[in-house]
C-alpha cells in the first residue's frame, strides 16, 4: 500500500511538471528526442517526490479520483507554463515590429522551437534569449520555482479561479511593452531613414526613391543592431528574472 501511494504522488507530480514543461518555449523544443524530454521530466519528479506536500483532502479510492486529480495537476501545470510562455512572447512582438521597418515583413523562417514561421529577427533574439538563460543560470533557477510550487500549492490543490485572466493580461501587457521597447530604436532609426528619403525624392524627382530606399533600410537597420546588442543581455536579464517572479505570484494568488 505504501508503494502503491507512492506511485500515486510519483504520477502527480509527473503529469503537473509535464504540463509545464509542455508550454515552455526552451525546453519544448522539437530538436530535442522525446524519450529524452520523457526521461528528464520523470527523472526531475522522482527527484522531489520525497519534499512534495500533499494536500490532506487527497484521497484517491479508484481510477476515477485519479483521474480526477491528474486533471487537476495538468490544469495547474497548465497555468505554470502560460506564465512562462507569455513572458518570453517579447521576442516575437519585438521582432515583427523590428523586421515590419527594416523591410523583412515578407520573410520568415522556421522556428526551431516548433516549426513554425516566424520573423528573421525573432528567430535570432530566440537565439540570444537561450544563450542568456543558460549562461545567466536561469534554468536552475527555474527548476527551483518548479519545485517551490509543488511546497506552496500541495498535491491535488487547484489554482485555477477567476484573478487568473487579470494576471495573464498583466504579463502579456508587460511582455507587450518589453516587445516594443527592443523595437523602439529601429522604429526611431526607420522613421528618420523615410523622412530623409522623402526630402531627397523631393529635391531630386528623379532619383528612384523605392530602390534605394530598401537596401538603406537594411543597412541602418543592421547598424542599429550593432548599435544595441550590447544591451540585449542586460534586458533580457531582467525579463527572465520578471518571468521567475510571475512563478512565485502566481503561487500566492
Amino acid at each position: 500500500m505504501i508503494y502503491l501511494d507512492y506511485m500515486i504522488i510519483l504520477i502527480l507530480v509527473f503529469v503537473r511538471m509535464t504540463a509545464l514543461f509542455i508550454l515552455t518555449p526552451i525546453f519544448n523544443n522539437k530538436n530535442v528526442p522525446v524519450i529524452a524530454k520523457i526521461g528528464f521530466i520523470f527523472f526531475l519528479s522522482y527527484i522531489i517526490m520525497p519534499i512534495v506536500i500533499v494536500n490532506s483532502n487527497l484521497s484517491i479510492e479508484n481510477f476515477l479520483d485519479l483521474g480526477k486529480f491528474m486533471v487537476i495537476e495538468f490544469t495547474n501545470g497548465m497555468a505554470f507554463g502560460f506564465v512562462i510562455s507569455i513572458s518570453l512572447s517579447f521576442i516575437y512582438i519585438a521582432g515583427l515590429l523590428v523586421d515590419r521597418n527594416i523591410g523583412f515583413a515578407m520573410v520568415s523562417v522556421i522556428s526551431p522551437q516548433d516549426e513554425s514561421q516566424i520573423p528573421v529577427s525573432a528567430n535570432l533574439y530566440f537565439l540570444f534569449l537561450m544563450l542568456a538563460f543558460f549562461t545567466l543560470d536561469f534554468h536552475l533557477k527555474l527548476i527551483e520555482a518548479i519545485v517551490k510550487t509543488y511546497e506552496i500549492l500541495p498535491l491535488g490543490t487547484s489554482i485555477i479561479n477567476y484573478r487568473l485572466v487579470y494576471f495573464y493580461t498583466e504579463i502579456m501587457t508587460q511582455a507587450f511593452i518589453v516587445g516594443v521597447q527592443i523595437a523602439a530604436p529601429f522604429i526611431l532609426t526607420i522613421l528618420v531613414t523615410n523622412i530623409v528619403l522623402g526630402l531627397l525624392s523631393k529635391a531630386m524627382p528623379g532619383m528612384n526613391v523605392f530602390l534605394i530606399g530598401m537596401p538603406l533600410k537594411v543597412f541602418v537597420g543592421l547598424v542599429t543592431f550593432l548599435i544595441v546588442i550590447q544591451y540585449y543581455f542586460d534586458v533580457f536579464d531582467m525579463q527572465l528574472a520578471r518571468m521567475i517572479e510571475y512563478i512565485y505570484k502566481l503561487m500566492g494568488t
